[in-house]
């Protein structure tokens, strides 16, 4: 009997202990921390600063097709927006740039440059651009825009990095697209001695690249 008496103490023992454990983890599962809030996204925004942009542009000589560089000091940017994408900002902007302000550094060049090559075009004295389209995202892109030059406007496509808040365009232009060959050739008669390479031929490109730099502000909520 006594036996007995013992396994049956032992039996109620093991069930008990079985019970209890499984209302414990029951209870632990009932009590257990409430998962963490989703965090809110951040929401940004871009809008153009104030103040001119950076206008250069790269000329080519030489049969080696050598860069020649100068930029145009007056510029002026309308029509920005403003929007989460780059391409709230850029999408309709508008550049105006006076080519009389062309500087490439050389005073012998650049009266040639006012005279004979913008001073050879229709309305020579001023540049449009409009941004009309943009794709891309916060770091890089693609854009198109109709520049008016020569008394023409014609489509030209582009692209642009953003570096911090410095918002880089680039595009490569051919001016023969504007109808500029003639005073493009004018002005290579005479500049004709700067234009010749170690082959002894004069040659300056029509290809023409400009970059645009400016600032963006980012506020983020």
């Amino acid at each position: 009997m006594k036996r007995v008496s013992i396994f049956s103490l032992a039996l109620t023992t093991l069930l008990f202990t079985a019970c209890s454990s499984g209302s414990e983890s029951s209870d632990a599962a009932q009590t257990a921390a409430p998962a963490a809030e989703t965090a809110t996204p951040t929401t940004c925004t871009y809008a153009h600063s104030e103040g001119m942009p950076e206008v250069l542009w790269v000329a080519y000589k030489y049969t080696e097709k050598v860069g020649v560089k100068g930029q145009f000091e007056e510029v002026s940017v309308s029509n920005t927006g403003s929007g989460e994408q780059i391409a709230d900002v850029l999408t309709g902007a508008q550049i105006d740039i006076n080519t009389t302000s062309s500087n490439s550094g050389d005073p012998t060049r650049d009266p040639k440059i006012k005279e004979t090559f913008f001073g050879g075009l229709n309305n020579g004295e001023q540049i449009k651009g409009t941004i009309t389209n943009v794709s891309g995202d916060e770091q890089s892109g693609t854009l198109e825009a109709n520049i008016m030059m020569n008394g023409e406007e014609k489509p030209a496509k582009g692209s642009y990095e953003m570096q911090g808040d410095q918002l880089e365009l680039k595009f490569d232009l051919n001016v023969e697209t504007w109808s500029a060959m003639d005073a493009l050739n004018a002005l290579n008669e005479v500049c004709e001695d700067l234009h010749k390479g170690a082959d002894g031929k004069s040659i300056l490109w029509p290809d023409v690249t400009v970059y645009v730099t400016t600032s963006l502000m980012k506020n983020c909520d």
